[in-house]
């Protein structure tokens, strides 16, 4: 294998914060504060986006509090529930496991939570489900940078030995030797790049309602279902499959599926371009 241009290896620790008066020290994770720049730099996107189409700011602020907290909530439990099905029994006999072992974060948990709350929003408000979801969904890509940098600079998302150039190099899991393998959290870094400069273009223009709530996952889901397949098989954490596939594989052909249906109602309904909060309650 040639090492010219892999990716060399690095991993970011905790940095330790002497607390006062005290010998303890707090902890900062990397991953913690990437994911909550992501957070607060999405919230910034999406008052961005609802001041120039004309949404009302405050409604899209509390529709970010109706997607983002059930959002990790769904993205907890049901990374439990899908990866970890071990612990089912566990969790059950002392429900406190939930919050004394992390379990780690499930993307399409997190995306199903958010679809959920959104649907409670949209019960309790009567707003235009396709507008505001719109301007959250289009500053996804933007929060999704800084998560999956996060996800990069720990290294939590190993993949398969490879000879890939974009490979990290000595990948450190599983025995010793460590070889080349696919970080899939960097690959995700690339795709939210790429993700934010098309939707920066195209966010400049108004554009149907629902427009941008498909397009982004009809963007990432392709993308998703085939790095999966790259994941590492050969070390003890690997993910678990069902019939071949992971939960999020599933998830994405439903996801994909369903985007693909709202995009057949948008394109068969003929909206003009959003017109802002006047087209409240609609669908």
């Amino acid at each position: 294998m040639t090492t010219a241009l892999f990716i060399p290896w690095f991993r970011l620790t905790a940095l330790q914060v002497p607390l006062p008066f005290t010998e303890s020290t707090l902890d900062i994770q990397p991953f913690g504060v990437l994911v909550a720049v992501g957070v607060l730099l999405g919230m910034r996107v999406v008052e961005w986006f609802a001041q120039k189409h004309d949404l009302d700011v405050v409604l899209a602020n509390e529709f970010i509090g109706y997607v983002v907290l059930p959002g990790f909530l769904c993205a907890y439990f049901l990374n439990a529930l899908f990866y970890h099905p071990e612990y089912i029994a566990e969790i059950f006999e002392d429900p406190s496991t939930l919050f004394s072992r992390f379990f780690g974060l499930s993307s399409y948990g997190g995306f199903i939570g958010a679809v959920l709350g959104a649907l409670v929003w949209k019960r309790k408000r009567k707003e235009s489900l396709l507008s505001y979801g719109d301007a959250t969904t289009f500053a996804l890509p933007f929060g999704w940078l800084f998560g999956r940098t996060g996800c990069f600079v720990v290294h939590d998302h190993p993949g398969a030995i490879t000879d890939f150039p974009l490979a990290v190099a000595d990948y450190q899991v599983g025995a010793p030797p460590f070889m080349p393998r696919h970080d899939l959290g960097f690959y995700e870094v690339l795709w939210s790049l790429a993700t934010v400069a098309l939707l920066w273009y195209l966010g400049q223009k108004r554009r149907p309602r629902g427009f941008f709530l498909v397009l982004v996952p009809l963007l990432y889901t392709p993308i998703r279902f085939f790095l999966d397949f790259l994941r590492a098989t050969d070390i003890g954490a690997a993910d678990r499959r069902y019939s071949g596939l992971t939960p999020a594989q599933y998830a994405s052909i439903v996801f994909f599926v369903v985007a693909s249906y709202v995009l057949f109602r948008i394109v068969k309904r003929g909206d003009p371009p959003a017109e802002g909060a006047s087209a409240g309650g609609a669908n």
